[in-house]
């Protein structure tokens, strides 16, 4: 991680349950190289024990508009595994729209305009 730092690659963020003070995974903002082109990437990672209880969800809206709101991109992207339905929900629900698919991953997308005309 501190690579990224150094590197202005972006960063993640440790995600802790609040009623538990439980670690519950992580998610950030990530640069991405997609294509030859750096990309900015809402990437996340839920421990098992906390799936399907919102963790990902809220912390992926919270990025986005982070991003949004503080100008760092034009569009963000997800990329989701093709074997993982649960993350490609999270991206749908997310306001993100299939982009395409490269190699084993399927990216997901928004732009700011969709992001501000759905707030």
């Amino acid at each position: 991680m501190f690579y990224r730092y150094e590197n202005n690659l972006g960063g993640i963020n440790v995600l802790i349950d609040k009623k538990t003070n439980k670690l519950v995974g992580q998610c950030g903002l990530l640069v991405q190289t997609v294509k030859n082109y750096k990309r900015l990437e809402i990437g996340y990672s839920i421990l098992l024990e906390f799936w399907n209880q919102g963790f990902a969800s809220e912390s992926a809206i919270r990025c986005k508009n982070f991003a949004f709101e503080n100008n760092f991109e034009n569009s963000l992207i997800s990329m989701v595994h093709i074997d993982n339905i649960g993350s490609e929900k999270g991206a749908l629900k997310n306001g993100m729209i299939f982009e395409n698919k490269i190699e084993s991953f399927n990216i997901f997308s928004i732009d700011k305009t969709h992001w501000m005309n759905t707030k």
